[in-house]
């Protein structure tokens, strides 16, 4: 008996290939959404169209083959412009694009519907390697779906024509699309089962494949498919101006998920530190010139970590020791610094050439700011307020200074720049005025006086996110303009007062910029580190190789070198739908994006005690079941027993019998009684519908089943053929 694929008309297969490779065309098309930092019109414009054209069909078709070709020429020219505007893989990016618009809804040749297959599968090939987010696994399973779809029809459609190109070509020309009734005509609970049977055994290989497959690590293989990102999102740079790090607070977007070990102890209130700034001017704090050169420096790469950190280690894989493991999964475009929690023993990375160290401000950065999703793990993390510190000197002078342009090396340099104020004499004397005032006149020790100063701030000062400086005659610095008025202020005020106001009491001190606190997801039991959490605070020298964390703005904790802690067990955190969609974004990062070769062995290991279990359970059932029947078989056999067999082969013979001639199926038997009129009469005329005015080849044949319906719809019951080889026949021409 032939498919029912092979049983429609070739005008409704046609429609569907048409409609299926759109749709392939779309899902394509829509996955450059997720990669950062790609410009979205090409993509924006693609996806209207497609979509335009799938509710209006009827005007693609009216679109006359001229205009399809000025289409394809001014391809080149927009390519042209990519190429001398973009970097290599965003101009690619568009030519697919522009390309798959073209011919999804234009492939009316054999060669055409392979080049549509192959772009899209292209297409998705690259952004797969340039994204890893949630939203991409869905529509990667949709175009699968999409895909094996277009693949059958296409083969039906192969099949039906039996080889006549040259027919299916003049089909093609004179096609009419009438998306509904193609629709309409496919729809039933066998394709569907099919269908759902075949998606879902691709679903099952694809897993055992992706489980199998040797771990490899494109991006470290492939250069090509790095992007260059031009900027962050939240603006965490080597240089900070005022309301910069405020500004951000409004953008809710979750930037850093941190994976928790189970039953480990978290602060109270985190601090995820990025970057500390040491040089002021006017306002904003940015990373000295010294320090940047260095930072940029072949001397900042983790394998020189050791000469200043000799208790910590950097690798691309983790360590076999048995002690807590903090993954962090950072959101693209959010900055080039990764934020850290504290200090750790080990720091594990994809590739240890795309990071740089620097020591003396305590950071870590990526050559670029990150286009995609990236992911680190630190080992042993402290989470004391306290960050050791690296002396200026350690490094020869006569390296260091190779980095620098001969300007650079006359300016305030590093360390000298954690005691430099305001270029402009009133606005020092501001400083210097408050710490006399602070200190009383005596040399306090440096944690003593964060305490006063954060008082002394909290004074006169509450917390707003919004100000508006007052003029002062004679002094243009604004951090000294707020810091002598009674307004309230932001963090950014509140750290660079205090910064400023420790060094005019000779107490080195700088700003720091990260995140503060961030939510608890209790569905996977993971941080959720928002923009909005951005905040600056400062830190102070201790006098003895440490600088200690204060945070000044008004509702901080107090300065303190071992913060509180408590149970991840005992933490409370959001638990509404919104943590539970990024929760399914932490667990796809978890068990597909960070699936490393570690991850592949434990999985594999499960599978294997997993089967293991099942083959032993069906073992135990398949012999119950044996010593079951053969104890039934055994038994004597009474007349009831007898009886009950027979009567159930007679039942079982019965059912045979009466579905082999039946005509109508179950659905038409059972909605039989609730409808007016002769159910034969009924399915015969929807029968005669659905054949009238359709292409068949074998002319001679329709006509006799045209007339056997006629007879069945409209003739009396002595006259009827039989009515179930009738709709079998008329079946087949559809």
């Amino acid at each position: 008996m032939k498919s029912r694929l092979d049983r429609h008309s070739l005008e409704d297969l046609l429609t569907l290939k048409w409609m299926l490779g759109a749709l392939m065309g779309l899902v394509c098309i829509t996955t450059l959404f997720n990669i950062s930092g790609h410009s979205k019109i090409p993509a924006l414009v693609a996806t209207s169209v497609v979509i335009l054209a799938l509710i209006k069909p009827a005007w693609i078709a009216r679109v006359p083959q001229i205009v399809w070709k000025g289409y394809a020429i001014a391809i080149v020219p927009l390519v042209l412009i990519d190429v001398l505007a973009k970097d290599t893989i965003p101009a690619l990016l568009d030519l697919n694009t522009w390309l798959i618009l073209f011919r999804c809804l234009n492939h009316n040749k054999r060669r055409e519907e392979m080049q549509l297959a192959l772009l899209c599968l292209f297409l998705i090939i690259m952004t797969g390697i340039l994204t890893a987010t949630l939203v991409f696994g869905f529509q990667l399973l949709i175009f699968s779906a999409l895909a094996i779809s277009y693949l059958v029809i296409n083969t039906s459609i192969e099949t039906k024509a039996e080889g006549d190109y040259e027919m299916l070509e003049e089909m093609r020309k004179s096609q009419q699309i009438y998306l509904l009734r193609a629709l309409r005509s496919v729809f039933s609970t066998r394709i569907i089962f099919l269908g759902t049977s075949m998606f879902s055994s691709m679903i099952f290989v694809a897993a055992i494949v992706f489980i199998a497959i040797p771990r490899i690590d494109i991006e470290d293989k492939v250069s090509l498919f790095k992007m260059k990102s031009k900027e962050s999102l939240s603006g965490f740079s080597d240089s900070i101006k005022l309301g910069e790090v405020t500004n951000i607070k409004n953008d809710d977007s979750v930037a850093l998920r941190v994976d928790v070990p189970d039953n480990a102890s978290v602060p109270l209130t985190p601090y995820w530190r990025m970057l500390a700034l040491d040089e002021y001017n006017a306002g904003s704090f940015k990373l000295s010139e010294n320090l940047k050169a260095l930072q940029d420096s072949p001397l900042a790469s983790p394998y020189h970590a050791i000469r200043y950190w000799p208790d910590r280690r950097f690798a691309q894989s983790p360590t076999k020791l048995d002690r807590d493991r903090w993954t962090f999964f950072l959101e693209p475009e959010v900055s080039r610094y990764l934020p850290i929690l504290g200090t750790f023993k080990h720091m594990t990375v994809s590739s240890l050439t795309d990071i740089s160290i620097g020591p003396h401000m305590h950071s870590i950065a990526l050559k670029e700011t990150n286009s995609k999703m990236i992911s680190y793990q630190l080992e042993a993390i402290n989470f004391t307020g306290v960050v050791p510190d690296v002396s200026a000197n350690s490094y020869p002078k006569f390296l260091t200074d190779s980095f620098m342009d001969e300007p650079q090396r006359n300016k305030v340099r590093y360390p000298e720049t954690l005691l430099s104020l305001p270029g402009e004499s009133q606005a020092a004397s501001v400083f210097r005025k408050a710490a006399v005032e602070i200190s009383e006149g005596k040399r306090l020790p440096p944690l003593d006086f964060a305490l006063r100063a954060v008082q002394y701030l909290g004074k006169d000062h509450s917390y707003s996110m919004s100000v508006n400086l007052p003029p002062v005659e004679d002094m243009k610095d604004p951090v000294a303009r707020w810091f002598s008025s009674d307004l309230p202020g932001h963090c950014e005020f509140f750290a660079s007062s205090f910064v400023l106001t420790a060094r005019a009491a000779g107490h080195p001190a700088r700003v720091v910029v990260g995140f503060k606190g961030g939510t608890w997801n209790p569905y996977e039991k993971y941080f959720m580190v928002r923009n909005a959490d951005a905040h600056a605070w400062a830190e102070i020298y201790d006098g003895a190789g440490n600088w200690i964390r204060v945070d000044p703005t008004p509702g901080s904790e107090a300065p303190v070198l071992n913060p509180m802690t408590e149970l991840v067990s005992q933490r409370y955190g959001e638990a509404d739908s919104s943590a539970f969609l990024d929760s399914l974004r932490l667990l796809w990062y978890r068990r597909i994006v960070n699936f490393d070769e570690t991850a592949q062995k434990e999985a594999a290991i499960q599978l294997k005690d997993f089967f293991l279990a099942y083959i032993a359970v069906a073992e135990r059932w398949a012999k119950n079941a044996g010593d079951y029947m053969y104890f039934w078989v055994m038994s004597p056999w009474g007349f009831w027993r007898i009886l009950y067999m027979v009567f159930l082969g007679a039942i079982l013979v019965s059912a045979f019998m009466i579905q082999r001639n039946m005509t109508l199926n179950v659905k038409e038997l059972i909605l039989a009684p609730f409808r007016r009129g002769d159910p034969i009469r009924r399915k015969a005329s929807k029968l005669l519908g659905n054949l009238t005015a359709r292409t068949v080849r074998d002319r001679e044949r329709f006509e006799k089943v045209v007339a056997d319906l006629q007879r069945l719809r409209f003739g009396a019951k002595e006259s009827w053929p039989n009515a179930r080889l009738v709709f079998k026949e008329a079946r087949r021409l559809r």
